[in-house]
């Protein structure tokens, strides 16, 4: 199956606009996102194009908050991520928030690796460019033939 985006964005619209920096560090290095507000337009069915990014990303990048697992919509994005995770036919890329329990939300992403969103915003640039160079490295190293 072709891909047609490199990672999906998943977040509560209260953390949009931390998100949307994320978003546009890795459009800054040639990743192609899905992103809500820039791939669903007036008109479109929301759940028509969220089903075709789910399944036209090659990475599901969650960002964990409490507003993320007190949503209904979020909940169903990771949910679908984590089935197809477990056939590997994708990968999901979880960033948790400073102070979010991932213990206690979603115990199915315990065994994943993930990364952490700073407290501090003078460590956002930083952890922006390092986000974004290991998911370039990983779109690159899906690429080459196994």
């Amino acid at each position: 199956m072709t891909k047609e985006f490199d990672v999906f964005l998943s977040h509560a619209s209260e953390d949009k606009d931390r998100v949307r920096k994320l978003k546009d560090s890795l459009e800054a290095k040639g990743v192609k996102v899905f992103f809500d507000e820039t791939t669903i337009t007036w008109g479109d069915s929301i759940v028509e194009k969220v089903n075709h990014g789910l399944l036209k990303s090659t990475f599901f990048m969650p960002f964990l908050t409490k507003t993320f697992s007190e949503k209904g919509w979020t909940n169903k994005e990771l949910n679908s991520a984590i089935s197809t995770n477990i056939s590997r036919k994708s990968k999901i890329l979880p960033i948790k928030d400073h102070d979010f329990d991932l213990d206690t939300k979603y115990a199915l992403l315990n065994d994943i690796l993930y990364q952490v969103w700073p407290k501090d915003e003078a460590g956002l640039p930083e952890f922006l460019d390092k986000v974004t160079d290991a998911v370039v490295g990983l779109i690159e190293a899906e690429k080459q033939p196994t």
